[in-house]
């Protein structure tokens, strides 16, 4: 390969040679050397740099040829080669230092590494011959410590002292750095640092070594756990960029220079294990390696081996346990024979609590005794069974009973070796006393199954019928099983097709039936006719692996109970109809228990809700008026000491709306047996809502009759004095007008005259519209109205009616609306509002004003006048009404204003403060 390829920047060699230093590159395909131009100089190599392997080990010194090409082969499969040693060059001696740095394989398997080599500095005055054996001699002693550290591992049963006195061992080559072991656990990613010795100046490996994460050094982790190579650094700049976290780490804990070789179990490896040097660069030596390798893997072995230890000890300790404290009896026992070669005998050599407990022996007092002395109905029961397990017939498995201890005993024998048995038995008296209830409950099962009276049929898994009970013949009028034995209960006609489909979806079924006989056509014989109502349940049977076995068909013949339940029903039914129709409620219950039965009627005319437990409802009655409630309670007390035995009394029940309803209570004794729990009780209610909203009504009706009787006595009078006193001024004042000389003073009895005319004619058109509204004959004229023209033509109508120091004025509706009706009767409501206002206002203005307001026009009279007291403005728009009994009027004006705004859907009122004033106010809906 040419070097000029390799290295473009002339500065490079440059540099290296001034170092006194190069690169190479072995291709062992080609068995020889590539190298840079410092080495090719170095050894007078052609311009390619090409030295056979065979060559160079010429230049290699005689004493250390050898050694080093053994090395270099070593190196070859380790990944680990770093020797010194020195070459003889033109008849000079020069020392080198050889590295490998990497190795790959290329596409046909061959090797090819790669590293440097640089010249050191040697003295001439060196004695080779010394540093050769001395460096034999650490050799020994380096093996020496292998064998003392292997025999101190085998000796010692503490691990942990005898690795850390090798770590010890190891930093007295190494005095200025650390030694540690690291290792792996695979199942969280992490690794801890276990052991560690050295000379430490800042920090300890097992200060930040504690399940440290793996991932956080991955180049690191790479090399050692999954390519098991070791890591050999001279300095930290050996180091390759990808590293840049180790070396980052590795400053930080100020290592100088480090050899990491990787603990290799037998799952692959399990940690590392490495020697820092703290104080400066140091150069490694392959038999540095070799030696610390060799260490580390006897170190890992033994801890490997260590472990498999304790495990197997816990194992022990585990299966002793199980031994001495399972809940099965073991006793080991060895043969005894007579002349003849046959057992007469054993003698017990072993046995755990378990069996000491089932044979009720309080101690190990028979354990080398013999079972004749022990019990000698133990030998005659097993002598036989020992004899054919021992003679090598196979295992026996039997039970038997010992009357001494009264249990029943499950039991398997083996022979584990010649004239030995081993018994393990377990106490199956329960089980044995479980099996006799089983057999007792079978019995009883079965005879329960024989008589029960429901009809049984069991069909298999594929839907045959296998069996009936007595039953289920009487029921289908069978003569025996054998008629119906082998139908296919999916083939049944009678039963729902919608039940053959949870069948199959292996879902239970419940369903009631009319059986007619008329349909089983040729499934069966039978001497029965006509319909049976039966309540049918089939369900599916499952063994304990939770595989269907059977289908269990089970019927009930409802027919004469479906008959009575029916007319029940129909009672039922009738009574309640009739208690609805009427309103109607009844109730049967035990005061003292509350318990009983009522009618949905009798719970609607108490208030409460259908179905509510009569124990929320007797002595409680929430929805009662509290004054009839009270009554109530009181009437319970009684009938509980035996003071009252009937009650009727109408109460108030209150409604969801807030609303109150009558109803009638009539509750008397039937069964007084206070001493048995028992006051029987039978309560009927019944609405008299409607009777009592009827009698209120005649009440009022009577009231009003009596109250018109009165207004029209009133009305008389009142209108005799109504319409006599302006019939009186016209009479006077006309009779007055006929001799008066003064024409002012004619003008003035002719307006007195005029003005009572008016009052007179308002007096005589309010009496005809009342009685038209009482008549029910009161008109409206209806057409659509412009509101605002309307007020306008009210307003221009009344100002010659204005007082002295008042303004009548209109505000108009800023839209244009109109409404749909009777124009003259609008004009009537709004010229009484401000007539009223001309009677109570003295100064000030008077004000008519319409607005919209949603859907309906507000018409509106504001005047500044006296006002109204709050008290009087409920009965304002009252009959005869009259604020001031010295102001002309009839009191009629409002209430007729009221009765017609009413009629034409509209709303009346007035808003009023005592001396501020009043506003009198009606609505109209807007034409659409």
């Amino acid at each position: 390969m040419d070097s000029k390829d390799r290295f473009s920047d002339a500065r490079v060699p440059e540099l290296m040679k001034k170092a006194r230093m190069g690169w190479w590159e072995a291709d062992f395909k080609r068995q020889c050397y590539v190298c840079s131009e410092f080495i090719r100089d170095l050894f007078g190599l052609g311009e390619d740099g090409v030295i056979s392997f065979e060559d160079f080990r010429g230049f290699i010194r005689e004493d250390y040829r050898l050694r080093t090409v053994n090395e270099f082969v070593f190196g070859k499969t380790q990944n680990v080669y770093d020797q010194v040693y020195p070459v003889e060059v033109h008849g000079e001696i020069i020392w080198l230092r050889v590295k490998l740095c990497s190795k790959e394989v290329d596409e046909e398997g061959f090797m090819r590494t790669f590293g440097f080599m640089e010249c050191l500095d040697v003295p001439e005055s060196m004695d080779t011959s010394t540093t050769a054996l001395q460096r034999v001699n650490n050799l020994f002693v380096q093996q020496n410590s292998i064998s003392r550290s292997l025999l101190s591992l085998l000796r010692s049963d503490d691990l942990s002292g005898v690795v850390n006195k090798i770590l010890g061992d190891i930093m007295q080559y190494y005095p200025e750095g650390c030694t540690y072991i690291i290792e792996y656990d695979w199942e969280k990613k992490t690794q801890t640092c276990s052991y560690e010795a050295g000379s430490y100046k800042s920090f300890k490996k097992k200060d930040y070594m504690e399940d440290f994460p793996m991932c956080e050094i991955p180049w690191w982790t790479e090399q050692l756990a999954q390519k098991a190579s070791p890591i050999i650094l001279t300095n930290l700049d050996e180091l390759p960029e990808e590293a840049t976290a180790e070396k980052t780490r590795l400053m930080e804990q100020g290592v100088k220079s480090c050899m990491v070789v990787p603990m290799i179990s037998r799952n692959g490896v399990s940690g590392y294990a490495g020697v820092d040097i703290l104080d400066k660069p140091h150069v490694w030596r392959n038999e540095d390696y070799q030696w610390f390798a060799s260490l580390v893997n006897i170190v890992g072995i033994c801890m490997e081996f260590r472990k498999s230890e304790i495990k197997a000890q816990v194992e022990k300790e585990y299966l002793d346990n199980l031994y001495r404290h399972m809940p099965v009896g073991y006793v080991r026992m060895r043969m005894v024979y007579d002349e003849q070669g046959r057992v007469k005998d054993y003698r017990f050599i072993d046995s755990n609590n378990m069996a000491r407990y089932l044979y009720n022996l309080k101690d190990e007092r028979w354990i080398g005794r013999l079972a004749s002395e022990v019990d000698e109905e133990d030998i005659q029961e097993h002598i036989t069974d020992l004899e054919s397990v021992v003679k090598g017939e196979g295992p026996r498995e039997i039970n038997y009973y010992r009357s001494g201890v009264d249990k029943y005993f499950h039991s398997v024998m083996y022979s584990p070796c010649k004239d030995e048995v081993v018994l393990m038995f377990s106490d199956m008296t329960d089980t044995f006393k479980a099996h006799e209830a089983l057999d007792r409950s079978e019995r009883l099962l079965r005879n329960i199954y024989k008589n029960i009276p429901v009809a049984i049929e069991l069909y298999n898994r594929n839907g045959i019928l296998e069996d009936v009970n007595d039953k289920d013949l009487e029921i289908f009028g069978l003569d025996s099983k054998e008629a119906v034995l082998g139908i296919n209960l999916f083939k049944n006609p009678m039963i729902p097709e919608e039940v053959k489909d949870k069948l199959r979806r292996r879902e239970s079924a419940d369903f009631s039936i009319d059986y007619d006989f008329s349909k089983i056509g040729e499934m069966y014989q039978t001497s029965k006719t006509g319909i049976l109502n039966l309540l049918t349940r089939i369900t599916t049977l499952y063994d304990a692996a939770g595989n269907l076995t059977n289908y269990l068909l089970i019927s009930v013949d409802r027919t004469e109970a479906t008959k009575a339940y029916n007319q029940i029903k129909e009672f039922k039914d009738f009574f309640t109809l009739v208690g609805d129709y009427a309103k109607v409620g009844y109730a049967h219950f035990n005061v003292l228990t509350r318990e009983g039965y009522a009618l949905d009627s009798w719970y609607r005319n108490v208030g409460e809700e259908r179905g509510t437990p009569l124990q929320q409802i007797i002595r409680v009655h929430g929805h009662f008026h509290p004054e009839d409630r009270a009554v109530v309670l009181d009437f319970w007390d009684k009938v509980i000491r035996g003071e009252m035995s009937y009650i009727r009394k109408d109460v108030r029940i209150l409604r969801e709306d807030g609303s109150y309803t009558w109803t009638c209570v009539n509750v008397l004794v039937r069964d007084y047996r206070p001493q048995d729990g028992m006051i029987e009780m039978i309560c009927i209610n019944y609405d008299i809502t409607d009777l009592k909203e009827t009698e209120m009504k005649l009440i009022k009706a009577r009231d009003r009759a009596e109250e018109s009787d009165r207004l029209k006595s009133a009305f008389l009078a009142n209108m005799s004095h109504e319409i006599r006193t302006p019939l009186n001024a016209i009479v006077g004042f006309s009779n007055l007008l006929a001799y008066a000389q003064d024409e002012s003073e004619k003008q003035q009895y002719i307006s007195i005259v005029e003005e009572n005319n008016e009052l007179l004619l308002q007096l005589i058109s309010d009496i005809l519209d009342l009685s038209k509204i009482e008549a029910g004959t009161f008109e409206m004229v209806c057409g659509d109205i412009e509101i605002n023209p309307l007020c306008e033509d009210v307003v221009a109508s009344l100002q010659v009616k204005v007082p002295a120091g008042v303004v009548l004025r209109f505000e108009p509706c800023p839209e244009n609306c109109h409404i749909y009706s009777d124009k003259n009767r609008i004009h009537q409501i709004i010229s009484n509002f401000v007539n009223n206002a001309f009677k109570f206002t003295s100064s000030g203005e008077i004000v008519v004003s319409c607005r919209r307001i949603g859907k309906e026009i507000e018409f509106a009279v504001r005047d500044t006048g006296i006002g109204i007291e709050p008290e009087k403005q409920k009965n304002i728009f009252d009959r005869f009404v009259k604020l001031n009994t010295f102001v002309h009027g009839t009191g009629l004006g409002l209430s007729i204003c009221k009765s017609i705004v009413e009629q034409l859907g509209g709303r009346i009122g007035v808003e009023s403060e005592p001396g501020k004033g009043s506003r009198f106010w009606f609505t109209h809906a807007v034409s659409q």
